[in-house]
């Protein structure tokens, strides 16, 4: 019995010793080294353990000896470091984009839902039926293949707008939408088989949006699927720069293959222009549905200063590694800054 102590004592010291590294390495997420970039991704796995162990740690040392208070140090040091991270996406801070609330007759309010299908997935039935029962305004789909675009295309009738571009490296992408598509450029930002949606969209009332879908490639590389390798989140810069001339107020959506607490304004150059919806909300984790210990947000809705949010959800699964996202938005007139939220 002493000897199994000893050695889960050792297995909790290197377990220990490795969360502090991880969370400390986390820090230089947006260095060229992919598996750097990678402890971006777990900050809220880092922080749960890091805390079990501590308490751990405390609970069985009898003598403390100097690497017990190091590996103490570290856990600390780790736990501030994901906390200043997830902080953000708690009740404890304030949101980004303000709740809708005393409604007028004049503001347009419009839902949305995200979907990476997982192209493998061979079940479109959940999916349509998670359309049917919310109804939303606009779907955007991503994933998309030839067998997912002809089981989607049930949806005309009620979506009489929509782009399809499609492809079977996992990047094809479909927008549907209620709403008249004014004009939609499809561009290829950093990767000749990853595109995105630049659409004007006319709203009920005839006031303009502009909708960016995007889904890059993430910040790893997996065979036969298109590489991030010294692409540098080249797709995000550009798309930044796009939103920083707007003339119209501006949604961002689509999986972005990265966390929300990732440095996004630094990637698009957006600070002050785009509003993360689920700041100050929580983390509705869309990542990865089929590992309840792996999750993290990687399907995201950003905005601009003239939308307030009234629903945000995260839906049933579907079959897919994703969670869908909804989303219930509204335009005001004459929005005032956010710092009135």
């Amino acid at each position: 019995m002493g000897k199994i102590r000893q050695i889960l004592v050792v297995i909790l010291y290197v377990l220990a010793f490795a969360l502090a590294i991880c969370s400390i390495l986390s820090l230089f997420r947006n260095a060229e080294i992919r598996y750097i970039k990678m402890l971006d991704f777990p900050r809220i796995q880092f922080f749960i353990l890091s805390f079990v162990i501590l308490i751990l740690i405390i609970i069985t040392s009898k003598k403390w000896q100097w690497f017990k208070y190091l590996l103490v140090v570290g856990l600390l040091t780790g736990i501030s470091i994901n906390t200043f991270f997830l902080i953000n996406y708690t009740s404890l801070v304030s949101v980004n984009v303000p709740t809708a609330k005393n409604l007028k007759t004049s503001d347009d309010q419009f839902s949305l839902l995200l979907s990476n299908v997982k192209m493998t997935n061979r079940k479109a039935q959940p999916l349509l039926e998670l359309i049917d029962l919310k109804k939303p305004d606009l779907i955007l789909a991503m994933e998309v293949d030839g067998w997912w675009d002809k089981k989607l295309k049930v949806l005309e009738n009620e979506y009489p707008y929509s782009q399809h571009t499609i492809n079977e490296v996992t990047y094809g992408m479909v927008l549907y939408s209620k709403f008249p598509l004014e004009k939609i450029e499809v561009d290829y930002l950093a990767n000749e088989n990853v595109p995105s949606f630049k659409s004007t969209i006319s709203l009920s009332d005839g006031k303009n949006i502009s909708f960016h879908s995007i889904h890059p490639v993430p910040p790893t590389h997996f065979k036969d699927l298109p590489d991030n390798a010294g692409q540098q989140e080249n797709a995000l810069k550009k798309l930044g720069k796009e939103i920083k001339g707007r003339k119209l107020p501006t949604i961002v959506a689509g999986d972005l293959n990265d966390v929300v607490w990732s440095n996004v304004d630094e990637l698009t150059g957006t600070k002050n222009i785009l509003y993360d919806v689920r700041v100050g909300r929580g983390f509705y984790n869309s990542f990865n549905a089929e590992n309840f210990l792996m999750r993290w947000p990687l399907d995201h809705v950003f905005v601009t200063e003239e939308f307030r949010l009234k629903k945000l959800e995260r839906l049933p699964k579907i079959g897919s590694d994703h969670f869908p996202i909804y989303t219930e938005l509204v335009l005001v007139n004459n929005a005032a800054h956010l710092n009135t939220k």
